[in-house]
């Protein structure tokens, strides 16, 4: 492809001379768009050749226009010289595009033209629109895809980037060059070894570092949440991808041949992908989307997990400080996918204890396999350590093994293996342990299998693992040996690893959470109650509730009927056998149980009792979760009330974990209410422990956008107020972010980097409490943004703004489009009130007016700077509060994704002209929201301090234009009832928000 760069964003590298030679200096930025660009070459050469019609299009690869489907086929196949090329299925091919034909129309390729020679600043949707308009329905769908695959580029080099920037700050920490500042833009310290330093020079002493770290409990929980707009199996694709380019950084040490087949990869999985379809034509089930996040552990986490634990060794090291120990746990990874049945009545007790069995036996695969490695590594015959030498011999029965005599050989009941079949010499005593936990763990594979398609229900078999006690037993009794005969170079390989791997994921890959709405819990006691003949719960008020479930908590008395005598519907008897299944899991497989739309103590209180007299003999710790505005006020009240509950407090082992909404809390009263009623609940709570006398957790429930709690890590915990971390954070990865986080293992490796250092910063050098002052006009901002939040939304004259957002955004849509196996809706009536935060913020994100992030912020902020002196406060506070810092940092960086015309765009094809008016009132607040931030900041442009970040997201604008005016167009098209194949309309659709999502780097 001759042509110049992918429009002038893909700039022309700055050339620098040194010792005769040419080095090639480049920005961040230029590094993402030369693999764009890599990609799109590779891309376009393998699905723009025309090879099964003379009229479609040849994308810039005019050489092959004359030749024959037969000739061009034959030159790149390994067919035999007597066999010819079939011809292909055109009839089939041509009625769907989906069905994996690649071709591109002259249409297609034209607008592809147009956009990418435009200079970047003069490309604007409108004249992109028409091209449009004028597209048949099956090219509104083919550019739909080109495009989409396009915008998945710019996120492939964009993760290659990442990895490629903080592996040259790890070369530089080590002296082995010298970084350029163009490597890439971090914000905080980017190694462990810098931020170590870091706190060096601010006094900390090597010991204290240690200390924090040792102290620290990272659990991320991936969540089903639907935010995932892309396939799992298109996501496999990319993640190669993304190996494959850092491959390609190496090309200066490959072979022409090696180059060639690099190339030649790349470009048979982005083929693979373009043939995939990326329309999901049904709903994922519950267990498909565990078995999803089944994969991602697997396939990144499990290996990331000790480089993690060894790259913190290192750290430590270099202070002269000891490594971590084997038994130390600082991260962990947890699920509620198959446990959260919040709102999803397809998340039923048997899918929960499916997906356990499942997790279970996956778990136990893993471990087989390391065992299997150690099997080969650890083949030494002495010495050992006494202790170690006592168990072997209760294993063999010998105390004075004979030579070549073989132990635990062949046995039917822990069926064939492909190594070590017939057994191991009974001296050596390495193997004789491994072989014995391998026996273990194929019989726990067996049976979790075997009760997973309910083949095996009952009986209990001593071989099977219930408890990582039981693996690390004979993993530790080996490590100590191996330690204390001097074999410590072993003993710190495979075996540290697998160690480390146990402490981690347990016997079920993740801990399960449970999640369930408040109202089912009342509803279940309340039939209780009633067939007890005591009354009904429901109408008792709360202190009556209270002492009731006080004197249940103490009883030793039976409390829940059976099925029959409760005679209850089935949403009551969903809740109760939900209970009665947790009773029958590991507790070690199982992490808390969360209650959504907590309001009260007793809501805390019903779970606790019906776990115990469900019969969970290791009840899981219970979480509520505070999501709306109110209920985040009401939270330390919530509490202090449910702790002074005897009975309970005495049951919490003083610890008590509290889960913080981000979602609804922020679709409620705004991204600015919310983050200041969150940061003041956490105060307040502190307090009510400290004086209550537990410790709290808190469980930061963040969605991926940042109208959902996310954004960039270091600006989301400023948010955080001193004290609430202490080295334990616990937050939800939702949907996209769980690729985004974890989309290969160097990728997972930087995300629990993160993640360790701005713990450690934060625990041992936590951000300033701010004055008495600031608290004063930040609780102003956040009483007048709530005010004007809630004007806007939900008490607009007629509903004009419900109308409007149903008119102008692709919600409807969003529903049918197969995202996740949850509802939209809490509930099936209702308005924007019922509608859950996920598809609220999804759908301005496709818009690309962001409202949830900053409408009735910058109504707040643009009403105290018309004060007199009203500006410099803020910019003062702006500087010296660092939660205030963040959050208009948070709010700068989602405007900056912002594009008026889009929304003005979907308004004139979709709105009537009072509805428009609507659309032009929050466009003019939109541009209001900008000046006052952009001002606060003390920034002529929005993102002026991150201008990496800026040309970043430029690199996208272009693809993402075109997008947006296709789901413009198709939104046109599905509004007339009587158009035809709306079938495809729908899959552009789906193509549309798959791209957009991409683009802006999250959905909801």
């Amino acid at each position: 492809n001759n042509r110049s760069d992918t429009f002038d964003i893909l700039r022309t590298m700055k050339m620098t001379m040194s010792n005769d030679a040419v080095e090639i200096e480049k920005t961040a930025e230029d590094k993402i768009a030369s693999d764009m660009k890599l990609m799109r070459e590779l891309f376009l050469e393998a699905v723009g050749l025309d090879r099964v019609a003379d009229n479609l299009h040849v994308l810039h690869i005019d050489s092959f226009r004359s030749r024959s489907h037969s000739e061009s086929l034959r030159d790149e196949s390994h067919l035999p010289d007597n066999v010819l090329p079939a011809t292909p299925d055109l009839k089939r091919q041509s009625s769907s595009v989906l069905e994996g034909s690649p071709r591109l129309s002259a249409a297609v390729g034209k607008l592809l033209d147009f956009v990418e020679t435009m200079p970047a600043k003069g490309i604007g949707i409108m004249a992109i629109s028409e091209m449009v308009a004028a597209m048949d329905t099956e090219k509104l769908l083919s550019s739909a895809q080109l495009f989409g695959e396009l915008m998945c580029h710019a996120n492939l080099a964009t993760s290659a980037q990442t990895v490629r920037a903080w592996k040259a700050h790890l070369r530089a920490d080590a002296g082995l060059e010298d970084l350029h500042c163009a490597e890439g833009e971090v914000v905080g310290n980017p190694t462990l070894r810098s931020a170590f330093q870091s706190l060096l020079d601010k006094g900390f002493s090597p010991a204290s570092i240690r200390d924090a770290v040792m102290r620290q409990q990272i659990e991320l929980v991936l969540t089903a949440h639907p935010t995932e707009a892309q396939r799992r199996t298109i996501l496999k694709k990319h993640q190669r991808i993304v190996e494959l380019l850092g491959e390609y950084d190496k090309h200066k040490l490959l072979t022409p041949g090696e180059m060639i087949e690099l190339k030649e990869h790349i470009s048979r999985e982005q083929l693979a992908a373009w043939r995939t379809s990326t329309v999901r034509h049904t709903k994922p089930s519950p267990e498909g989307e565990a078995r999803n996040g089944m994969m991602v552990i697997e396939e990144t986490c499990w290996d990331a997990i000790p480089e993690h634990y060894r790259r913190v060794d290192r750290a430590l090291a270099r202070l002269d400080q000891p490594p971590l120990p084997y038994d130390k746990t600082i991260m962990r990874i947890s699920t509620w996918m198959g446990g959260d049945r919040d709102g999803n009545p397809n998340v039923t007790s048997v899918v929960t204890q499916k997906v356990v069995c499942l997790m279970r036996a996956r778990a136990a695969e893993l471990y087989y396999k390391e065992v299997e490695k150690l099997l080969f590594e650890l083949s030494n015959t002495g010495p050992v350590t006494e202790e170690m030498r006592d168990v072997v011999e209760e294993i063999t029965g010998m105390s004075e093994p004979s030579d070549g005599e073989k132990v635990l050989g062949w046995s039917a009941d822990y069926g064939v293996h492909w190594t070590f079949q017939t057994g191991c010499p009974a001296d050596e005593p390495y193997r004789v342990l491994l072989l014995a936990l391998r026996r273990r763990l194929f019989k726990t594979r067996v049976r979790m299998e075997q009760e997973y398609m309910g083949e095996w229900t009952s009986g209990k078999d001593e071989d099977v693992l219930v408890s990582a006690k039981e693996l690390l037993e004979p993993l530790e009794l080996m490590y100590r040996s191996l330690i204390a005969v001097g074999d410590g170079v072993l003993a710190n390989g495979t075996l540290l690893d697998l160690l480390r791997r146990v402490k981690t994921f347990g016997i079920s890959l993740a801990k399960m959470d449970v999640r369930q709405e408040s109202d089912r819990h009342s509803e279940a006691i309340d039939a209780i109650t009633r067939c007890l003949g005591i009354g009904s719960y429901l109408e008792w008020n709360e202190n009556a509730r209270i002492a009731w479930l006080e004197t249940e908590l103490v009883s030793k008395r039976p409390l829940v009927p059976s099925t029959e005598e409760l005679g209850a519907g089935e949403n009551v008897r969903e809740v109760i056998k939900t209970f009665q299944v947790l009773a029958t899991i590991p507790p070690e497989c199982l992490g808390a149980y969360c209650i959504s739309m907590a309001s009260s103590a007793s809501d805390v209180l019903a779970v606790r009792l019906l776990q115990v007299k469900c019969g969970v003999k290791h009840p899981m710790r219970v979480s509520p979760l505070f999501e709306t505005r109110e209920d985040l006020q009401n939270a330390p009240r919530v509490m202090e009330r449910a702790l002074s509950v005897a009975a309970y407090k005495g049951m919490t082992d003083g610890f008590h974990e509290i889960m913080l909404g981000y979602s609804d809390s922020s679709k409620d009263a705004g991204k600015f209410a919310s983050l200041w009623e969150l940061h003041v609940a956490q105060e307040k709570l502190m307090q009510v422990a400290k004086t209550v006398g537990v410790t709290i957790n808190f469980f930061h429930g963040r969605g991926g956008s940042i109208g959902r709690g996310g954004g960039p890590l270091h600006l989301a915990l400023l948010s955080q107020p001193a004290g609430s971390i202490l080295g334990k954070y616990r937050v939800t990865v939702q949907g996209e972010q769980i690729q985004a986080f974890l989309a290969s293992k160097d990728v997972a490796v930087h995300t629990f980097q993160r993640y360790a250092i701005s713990i450690l910063e934060h625990t041992i050098s936590p951000p300033p409490l701010p004055t008495m002052a600031q608290r004063e006009l930040m609780q102003q901002l956040a009483d007048t943004s709530a005010a004007s939040f809630q004007r806007e939304v939900y008490l607009s004259d007629g509903g004009k703004f419900a109308k409007y957002f149903h008119a102008s955004t692709p919600t409807s849509s969003l529903a049918l489009m197969n995202l996740g196996s949850r509802p939209a809706k809490r509930k099936a009536a209702g308005g924007i009130e019922t509608l859950r935060a996920i598809p609220w913020v999804f759908a301005w994100t496709q818009t690309r007016l962001h409202l949830p992030v900053w409408l009735g912020g910058g109504e707040a902020l643009k009403q105290h700077i018309a004060q007199s002196d009203g500006l410099p406060g803020l910019q003062e506070m702006y500087r010296s509060w660092p939660f205030f810092r963040g959050l208009i940092e948070l709010v700068e960086l989602e405007l900056s994704k912002a594009e008026p015309t889009v929304s003005e765009l979907y308004d004139s094809k979709l709105c009537s002209s009072e509805l428009k008016e609507v659309g032009d009132h929050l466009r003019s607040a939109l541009s209001e929201a900008k000046t006052a931030i952009s001002a606060v900041a003390g920034h002529a442009v929005l993102l002026e301090n991150h201008p990496h970040t800026k040309e970043s997201f430029a690199l996208r604008r272009p693809y993402l234009l075109v997008l947006h005016a296709i789901q413009g167009e198709v939104m046109a098209r599905i509004k007339d009832v009587n158009a035809e194949r709306a079938g495809i309309l729908m899959d552009a659709m789906t193509i549309t928000v798959q791209g957009i999502a991409a683009g802006m780097q999250n959905t909801g």
